[in-house]
């Protein structure tokens, strides 16, 4: 009994010890839209529409030919390729939304250090569990400012093959201890 589990335990914490993380955005259908002077008018200078995130830029326009936009897994990367200010309104950035329900729920979206806009910060930035905003209002960037953005997501992690192996073979031996435990206890009777 004390050796099947410890085979059990062993199985299992391998299996909680070996998790990948879950696949955010990778292959999901994006929505990008601009707005300005205020989010509830789209602005019509941007690469608005449905993207689906996967190698190479996304949105190929910020607004007003600005800079683009990289989405990975879990990052936002914005590029941006002039100088020049945001002009103060009341909203004057982008909103990127889950077209088709499929990514997992927003949990976190943080500031990468990769970033280094001046005056950017968690209050430019919200978030909802299908949806990211980014609001620059009145901020200025030049042709080296990238903002960089972490996106954290509900969804589980996933196991990776060497934790299913690890998880089987475990699953083997404590069903290989069970059935020499049985043989054993036939044979004395």
């Amino acid at each position: 009994m004390k050796k099947s589990f410890v085979v059990l335990a062993a199985a299992a914490a391998a299996t909680l010890s070996g998790n990948a993380n879950a696949v955010l955005l990778d292959g999901a259908t994006i929505n990008y839209q601009y707005y300005y002077p205020d989010s509830g008018s789209p602005y019509g200078f941007a690469d608005n529409g449905n993207k689906v995130v996967g190698a190479g830029i996304e949105v190929s326009n910020i607004a007003d030919s600005t800079g683009t936009i990289d989405i990975s897994d879990t990052n936002i990367f914005v590029d941006f390729t002039t100088s020049t200010s945001w002009n103060g309104a009341a909203f004057n950035g982008w909103v990127i939304t889950d077209v088709f329900n499929t990514i997992g729920a927003f949990t976190s979206v943080t500031i990468n250090g990769a970033t280094n806009m001046a005056g950017f910060s968690a209050a430019n930035v919200s978030w909802t569990a299908d949806s990211i905003t980014v609001n620059w209002q009145g901020l200025s960037f030049d042709a080296n400012t990238v903002v960089s953005l972490d996106i954290n997501g509900a969804g589980g992690a996933v196991p990776e093959p060497t934790t299913w192996a690890m998880m089987v073979a475990g699953i083997a031996m404590v069903g290989g201890a069970l059935r020499t435990r049985k043989s054993k206890a036939v044979v004395a009777a």
